[in-house]
């Protein structure tokens, strides 16, 4: 079975070069939607458009657990996890 074509939205490397401000820039830690929306928002797209922000939002969780030096994440009231920069 062939492998389906996606869209390229973010060059390698470059997800993460627009997380890392939105994180450093907010007073409290951030849901990986709330990163994605904001990241939609900076490109110019419609963050409302929750089909159009799945797949952002899935990137930004995947990025996020990759880079563990960089970031942490803790649990929410609701049980959400929310990511935050850590600090050195």
């Amino acid at each position: 079975m062939p492998r389906q074509n996606r869209d390229v939205i973010f060059g390698r490397g470059k997800l993460t070069c627009a997380i890392l401000p939105e994180l450093r820039d907010s007073d409290s830690p951030l849901s990986s939607r709330e990163i994605a929306q904001s990241i939609v928002v900076l490109r110019g797209d419609d963050a409302k458009d929750r089909k159009y922000v799945s797949d952002p939002v899935k990137r930004v969780s995947k990025a996020l657990q990759r880079d563990e030096g960089n970031v942490r994440y803790a649990t929410d009231d609701r049980g959400n996890q929310v990511w935050a920069r850590r600090t050195r």
